[in-house]
């Protein structure tokens, strides 16, 4: 109630002082010249990566016409990377000029490069990149993390509280061993693919794929930085904590020695994806990814959970800066090794005879 009573406070006094104003110094920033943005997270030893380029402009980024990417290893140049073909609408100008598929959101203009190397823990890596006729280089080098050694994962179904009552969620603890003698950071990642085979609403069969990543961290002490919560706290509107969107973490709570880590995923029983109806099957992978990250992409992937944060507020709160390891240029290239555990489920059948008078409800109309 305290907390609550001192943010209004706080608010009244802020807001009285911005309404007393009377005169207002303009504000006008002066021209840029627009440099060439990098960004890209690699993952070791995977077959392929992706790196993308584009322009910072003052209102939004600008695109690329022209550019090439190279790769180098350990001071050896191994690879030039291949660019892909641009994204294209889905709808048609012809038919419907003012279709919303007709355009591509900015982020879907960059231009983006397949890199084909598999990168080996203790690499140092360097991308080079070069726009425009050479009007731009950018570039960031970085040495690739050593995983830690194989994970350990328990699963379990348990009942979590929240604001309607309990819910039935699967559970996992995960164990590693901190590498010793080194300062370490992380990032725990889980993935549950979902293949899905329906029919869509004109009853042609299909098949969608489906990645959901979504976890609840909150009762977790090294996820949590210290500060483990409840459904309350965590429905809290005055509340200024800073939630683990991203799920990273140091090694400061247990240096050179094991860890677990507990959190929760929905079941995703009976999943069904929009746009179809009648589902046959559902086949179910769990990976448990526990990457090794550089301190960089630490440092940059704790930023943006505070500015995708609904707690954040940027008056009453630090400025967030976001780390920028691209020299001559903007952006932020990160790598990662990994140790997973793949989980496959047994496959979910759905049997329609049972479910007959609900389908005949839910059926489109022919």
């Amino acid at each position: 109630m305290k907390q609550a009573t001192l943010y209004l406070i706080i608010c009244i006094c802020i807001t009285g002082g911005l309404s007393s104003c009377e005169n207002e110094i303009p504000y006008k920033t002066g021209f840029k010249e627009p440099q060439l943005i990098m960004n890209a997270l690699l993952d070791a030893g995977k077959a392929e990566n992706f790196v993308y380029l584009s322009l910072s402009g003052a209102e939004s980024i600008g695109h690329v016409e022209e550019a090439s990417v190279t790769l180098s290893i350990n001071g050896k140049q191994v690879e030039a990377l291949e660019e892909c073909p641009p994204l294209k609408p889905l709808g048609s100008l012809d038919q419907d000029p003012n279709n919303w598929l007709n355009f591509l959101p900015e982020i879907g203009k960059r231009k983006e490069f397949r890199m084909r190397t598999a990168l080996q823990p203790g690499d140092v890596v360097r991308l080079d990149a070069i726009a425009e006729n050479g009007k731009y280089h950018a570039w960031t080098e970085a040495t690739v993390p050593h995983p830690v050694n194989p994970i350990r994962v328990d699963t379990t179904r348990t009942a979590l509280r929240e604001y309607s009552g309990w819910k039935t969620y699967r559970q996992f603890k995960i164990t590693l061993q901190d590498r010793p003698g080194e300062k370490n950071y992380y990032r725990l990642d889980i993935r549950h693919d979902i293949t899905t085979y329906a029919q869509d609403f004109g009853e042609r069969d299909t098949i969608i794929q489906t990645r959901l990543t979504d976890l609840i961290n909150r009762e977790d002490i090294v996820l949590t930085d210290g500060n483990p919560m409840t459904d309350e706290d965590e429905d809290d509107i005055f509340g200024t904590y800073i939630a683990n969107k991203y799920n990273v973490f140091s090694d400061g709570r247990f240096a050179n020695a094991n860890c677990t880590l507990k959190v929760y995923t929905n079941l995703y029983d009976g999943y069904q994806p929009a746009y179809i109806y009648h589902v046959n099957r559902n086949c179910r992978t769990i990976t448990v990814r526990l990457l090794s990250i550089t301190e960089a992409e630490y440092r940059y992937l704790k930023a943006l959970n505070c500015l995708e944060s609904d707690n954040y507020e940027e008056a009453l709160m630090k400025p967030v800066i976001i780390p920028n390891n691209v020299k001559g240029g903007l952006g932020f290239v990160g790598i990662s090794s990994e140790a997973r555990v793949v989980m496959q489920l047994p496959d979910e059948i759905i049997n329609w005879d049972d479910l007959l008078p609900y389908t005949q409800a839910k059926s489109p109309q022919r």
